[in-house]
């Protein structure tokens, strides 16, 4: 274990801690980060000795060798110890990796190929509390959100039965519970369930809700692809039905 608890150079000088699961790595970047001058580097250890140093120490900046699979959960352990701690990933090794890192709350981030310079750069960014990641990583990390979001919506869409989906459009169109039922012959009662299924299936908090959903994300059987719902034109032809 190489640590070095010494008197603090100034309060401006970020106390930084290197944790890798490789002794001769980890110590490589505690000597090149250390030569810098702009880091109070106290020490370069494995992850469970540095859950024992951030518990006790001010350890402003985590630099974490995330080239190991378990990094995610390395990083989420040092936060729970220490929920303030800024932790730069380096050697980030593809997007579902970050992605991991991320939501476990790392909010800087270093390629695999990146330099000392790199590290240096982005352990003094998160010491201010900012993220920084490299351009190709954020737009993989932004194609990756879209797709989780579109997938998630998905699945949403087809957990609504085809009663729910009819329903879901109704209400949609602005029209009431009883309105709904006397266009489907079925009792208001019915409906009512009806509706407190969509909400819950969509995890909405409000009946309103249900129209903005399907607005900005509408189902089609058609396909993604498809037009949106001309919500408008079809509740006009409605209420003029149900006015007749």
């Amino acid at each position: 274990m190489s640590v070095h608890l010494q008197t603090m150079l100034a309060p401006a000088t970020p106390n930084l801690l290197v944790v890798g699961d490789v002794a001769l790595f980890r110590e490589g970047i505690e000597g090149a980060l250390a030569r810098t001058g702009q880091f109070r580097v106290i020490g370069a250890v494995n992850v469970c000795e540095a859950l024992a140093i951030v518990a006790e120490h001010a350890v402003d900046v985590v630099v974490l060798d995330t080239t190991r699979r378990r990094a995610s959960d390395q990083a989420r352990r040092l936060l729970g110890v220490c929920p303030s701690l800024k932790i730069v990933a380096f050697g980030v090794d593809g997007v579902d990796d970050a992605l991991a890192c991320a939501e476990a709350g790392v909010r800087a981030f270093v390629g695999e190929e990146g330099s000392v310079e790199a590290i240096t750069q982005a352990a003094n960014i998160a010491a201010q509390g900012l993220s920084i990641c490299p351009p190709e990583l954020t737009a993989q990390l932004f194609d990756k959100l879209v797709e989780i979001a579109k997938t998630s919506e998905s699945r949403r869409y087809e957990r609504l039965t085809d009663r729910e989906d009819e329903i879901a459009r109704m209400v949609a169109e602005g029209l009431s519970n009883k309105q709904i039922a006397r266009e489907l012959s079925i009792s208001p009662a019915t409906v009512k369930n009806h509706v407190h299924a969509i909400l819950g299936k969509f995890d909405l908090p409000r009946r309103g809700a249900i129209g903005r959903q399907l607005v900005y994300e509408p189902r089609c059987e058609q396909g993604p692809g498809a037009a949106p719902l001309e919500l408008l034109g079809a509740a006009e032809q409605r209420a003029g039905r149900l006015s007749g």
